[in-house]
């Protein structure tokens, strides 16, 4: 997609992507999914430090493996971000191959061993909250939107740069009848979200995790 208004981040702007990932990894410290994640580490990997260079790389590995289907956007001050894809600029891939190859990554080059293993473990764990490709499974047929993860610039927050970020792709939606997908663990998220039109259409629980993912969509608007 091409959206007006944003900058759709190439693969080779290196330093773009790491000013992207540092901002998003900051932001996603906050995410509740990544805090049940990094729960897991060794307790000689804990702490602020090594946690948010961890949350920093998650984000890296995915815009490193999105942008080559343009699937990372940001603001042209790079004070928003988000990694989101059309299904159709995919070329036949789902999300799920490209996460696969994004979790090599983080698995094999950025965390230690006994992290890497320790890690393994909690993502088995958690796979019943981590349900990623429900809309592929529901919808077969047909383009739609996918957001992957979507962060503002904590000190930015409240300028409107959420709304900035979303409406070009909102109209690009709405232009061609297609909805828009994502999923959050928040209550203040959900909130944001349906104050923009998404709606909770699905809801994952596992009885070994206090929290929920909530699987949300914006239908086309006329």
């Amino acid at each position: 997609m091409e959206l007006p208004g944003l900058v759709t981040v190439d693969p080779a702007n290196e330093e773009l992507a790491v000013r992207l990932a540092e901002m998003g990894g900051d932001a996603f410290l906050e995410e509740l999914w990544t805090v049940e994640l990094l729960s897991a580490l060794p307790a000689g990997s804990r702490g602020a430090d090594r946690e948010r260079f961890l949350s920093r790389a998650i984000i890296m590995n995915d815009i490193v493996v999105g942008a080559p289907y343009q699937a990372v956007y940001c603001l042209e001050d790079a004070s928003a971000l988000a990694v989101a894809y059309l299904k159709s600029d995919l070329e036949g891939l789902t999300w799920a191959h490209l996460e696969e190859k994004a979790d090599r990554i983080l698995m094999e080059e950025v965390l230690s061993e006994e992290e890497a293993a320790a890690l393994a473990v909690q993502l088995e764990r958690m796979a019943p909250i981590s349900v990623f490709d429900w809309e592929e499974r529901e919808q077969k047929e047909g383009d739609f939107i996918h957001f992957v993860m979507l962060a503002v610039d904590a000190t930015k927050r409240g300028t409107g740069r959420f709304r900035k970020l979303m409406t070009p792709f909102f109209d690009y939606a709405d232009e061609h009848g297609i909805p828009c997908y994502l999923e959050t663990y928040s209550d203040s998220l959900q909130a944001l979200y349906e104050h923009v039109g998404f709606e909770v259409c699905h809801v994952f629980e596992s009885p070994d995790f206090a929290i929920t993912e909530r699987a949300m969509v914006r239908k086309p608007q006329k």
